[in-house]
């Protein structure tokens, strides 16, 4: 696995430890969690779009995705003040942060259950851990500034 940079590498490879013999929680069809319906998903489609703050953009990605991509990876999303705009109330939208959110994950599919990662995110960084079937992901959505030295982070 690729070595990350900064103290974010530091804090990704505490969770890991951290995360090293959690159970992987199992799916069955028969258990309900919430808005889940416990059913079984074998593939998972994902998506990475840079927004540029555009809600023209993301007024088109709501287009795009509709009911076939189940994450959306967004970098620089559409603000409103300190919140994003732009998404309806029928997505899970995950940002963190008090500021400006520059990263954020909306999850399209109510058959996965996520949950953001609190010890590793702030408004460029977003984390969750989903379950997807009977696998647990750690997916992340990251915004690296050009004009920022990576060692700052």
């Amino acid at each position: 696995m690729p070595q990350l940079a900064g103290s974010f590498g530091k804090e990704l490879a505490k969770y890991r430890v951290l995360m090293d013999g959690w159970p992987i929680a199992k799916n069955n069809a028969n258990v309900k969690h919430g808005d889940r319906t416990g059913a079984f998903k074998t593939r998972l489609k994902c998506m990475q779009i840079n927004l540029q703050h555009s809600s023209l953009a993301t007024a088109n990605l709501l287009k795009i995705i509709e009911e076939d991509t189940d994450v959306i990876c967004i970098q620089e999303p559409y603000n409103i003040g300190c919140k994003i705009g732009g998404l309806p109330h029928s997505r899970t939208v995950f940002t963190s942060g008090e500021g400006k959110k520059r990263a954020a994950i909306v999850v399209n599919d109510k058959h996965i259950y996520a949950i953001l990662i609190s010890q590793l995110y702030d408004e460029d960084a977003t984390i969750i851990e989903a379950i997807v079937g009977s696998a647990t992901l750690v997916i992340a959505s990251m915004y690296f500034d050009l004009k920022r030295s990576i060692d700052q982070d």
